[in-house]
């Protein structure tokens, strides 16, 4: 019961992040304010760290754990653990979302979104929340396992 409330609530915060990105990108194309930091921000940015090489080594992060993410939907396909169903979607959600986070590095750039460096800031938040409860999901399945496993050795 725990577990789902965690799950749930984690996933709320993750939807909710979303939104705030949208919501920046949504301000700073109408508030001049806005506008004005996001581009004395982005200018910074620019400046003081190498982003095309942050970009570059956030999309090789992505893609790797987008690759272990496949790896291990095609186990749990192949195996017969129980709650595996859960397990497949939080596989394929991490597959999903590490595929649009990636088009979005690829397509989008600081010139034309103002809020790009804070939008992939929040996207990759997101992403790695995905990740650990994900990770999470699969210390639980085999802590649930090992559990049965006793119980079935008279332990």
């Amino acid at each position: 019961m725990i577990k789902k409330i965690f799950f749930i609530s984690v996933t709320v915060i993750q939807v909710l992040f979303v939104i705030s990105a949208l919501a920046l990108q949504f301000l700073s194309k109408k508030k001049m304010g806005i506008m004005r930091h996001f581009v004395y921000y982005n200018k910074k940015l620019e400046t003081i760290h190498n982003m095309p090489f942050l970009i570059n080594t956030v999309s090789f992060i992505v893609l790797i754990i987008i690759i272990l993410a496949a790896i291990v939907f095609f186990y749990f396909l192949k195996s017969k653990i129980q709650n595996n169903k859960y397990m497949m979607f939080l596989n394929i959600s991490l597959f999903v979302l590490g595929i649009l986070f990636i088009i979005f590095l690829r397509i989008f750039s600081g010139e034309s979104l103002l809020a790009y460096y804070y939008m992939t800031l929040i996207f990759f938040i997101v992403y790695i929340v995905e990740l650990i409860k994900t990770s999470l999901y699969y210390l639980f399945i085999k802590k649930s396992k090992k559990i049965l496993k006793n119980k079935k050795a008279g332990i």
